[in-house]
This record gives C-alpha cells, structure tokens and sequence, in this order.
C-alpha cells in the first residue's frame, strides 16, 4: 500500500512539473514607438518613412522560466532603433540596448536576454549593449464604466494603464484610448506589435522617453497613440 501510495505521489509530482513547464513563460508587456500605431491613413501615410524607427519594449515576467532558470517576478526591456519606420525597415540591421532587471542573478540576466531576443526576433540580434537598472512594469485593470462602453462602440480599443521604467534609461505611461482620441473616424490598428507571442491593445502614450547610451540617439515621444499594451507568452 505504502508502495502504491509512492508510486502515485511520485506520478503526481510529475504530472503537476509537466503542466508547470507546458506553461512557459507568461507576463506582461508594453511597447511604445515613435509613430502612431492606432491610427487613419492619412497620418500614417504621412508618418511611413519619416518617424517610427524607434521603440522601447519591455517584458515582465509573472511566472515561468527559461530553459531551467526561473524569471518570476522579473523585467527586461529593449531600446531599437531601425533603419526606417519598422513596418518598412530591415530588421536584421536595427540595433538594440537590452536593459536587464538589477535584481536578477548572472544567470538570470543572461537568460532575459535570450529570452527578449527570442521574443524580439531580427531586430535584437544585433545587441550594442546591456545595461542593469531597477526596473518596473504595471499594468491596472480598470472598471468598465457607461462611457467605455461608449468606446467600445465606436472601435476604440480599451487598454489596462501601463507604466514602465527602467531607472536613468527608459520609461512608458500610457492610458486607454478615449473618444477624443478620433482625429478622422476610422482609425485601425496600423502596425503589427514588435514583440512575438503578445496579446495587446492599442492605447494612448502619455511618456515615452529613452535617454541612455549605445543608439547614437535619445527621444522622447509623449501624447500621442502610439503604444501597445497587454501580455506575453512563450
């Protein structure tokens, strides 16, 4: 009986790591880049080439790990700067600062990087430098009120609040998109997230600065709909 009880315990246990590693990594993200991505063709067409070869990314991860090391609770972010407005650039000549969480340990920092670089695709291959900071990300979840669904039927996405910052390097604020944000009346989704394995809404960007070293270049973007904001998986 004891025998049988092992055997059974023993199954469980490997039943229940199996589910924790089918898992995978899960968390958050935000995203924000110098052109509108919720927006009319008129604005884009007028942006395209010009502006939005530039964006901060940046994961938190709420549980899961990356082949064996846990990330729990920790953030990584990316500044990429491309060679023209992403939807139209060559991605495999962007380049990228990685910004990795202070808290981390070595390893763990080295597998952020994997990790953001898997989630990044082409655009992170080409890595200029790693930096360490304090770090955060937020997202809030809202109430629905009469006047979101108000939005809601006229199309405007509805994002969580967001706020990142990577301290001395990055940040992001954002809120939901709103009625005053129609400029022309049909606004779409413009462009595709830059990060792999989301599920994001559009929403408005209320800060969105990146003032660190290795870009030949710094920004800062605020007002205007330019971020996106939801989760990840891996």
């Amino acid at each position: 009986m004891r025998n049988s009880l092992a055997a059974l315990c023993g199954t469980l246990l490997v039943l229940s790591t199996s589910v924790v590693n089918a898992a995978g990594l899960q968390g958050d993200y935000v995203e924000a880049r110098t052109a509108d991505v919720f927006t009319g063709p008129c604005i884009s067409n007028a942006e395209v080439f010009i502006y939005g070869n530039e964006a901060v990314m940046a994961w938190k991860v709420n549980q899961g790990d990356w082949k064996g090391t846990d990330l729990s609770g920790l953030c990584v972010a990316a500044a990429v700067r491309g060679t023209t407005t992403f939807s139209e650039d060559q991605p495999g000549k962007a380049a990228a600062v990685l910004i990795v969480d202070q808290m981390a340990s070595p390893p763990q920092r080295e597998a952020l990087v994997k990790m953001a670089q898997e989630l990044g695709g082409a655009r992170l291959r080409n890595v200029v430098a790693v930096k360490t900071a304090r770090m955060s990300l937020k997202l809030e979840d809202h109430q629905v009120s009469a006047a979101d669904l108000a939005h809601s039927a006229h199309g405007m996405p509805h994002a969580p609040r967001a706020s990142f910052w990577a301290a001395g390097l990055a940040n992001i604020v954002t809120r939901p998109l709103d009625e005053n944000d129609h400029f022309c009346g049909n606004e779409v989704i413009t462009y595709a997230p830059l990060s792999q394995g989301v599920k994001v809404l559009p929403a408005y960007t209320l800060g969105h600065e990146f003032k660190g070293t290795g870009l030949n270049t710094r920004w800062n973007d605020p007002n205007c709909r330019s971020s996106f904001v939801g989760h990840f998986s891996l």
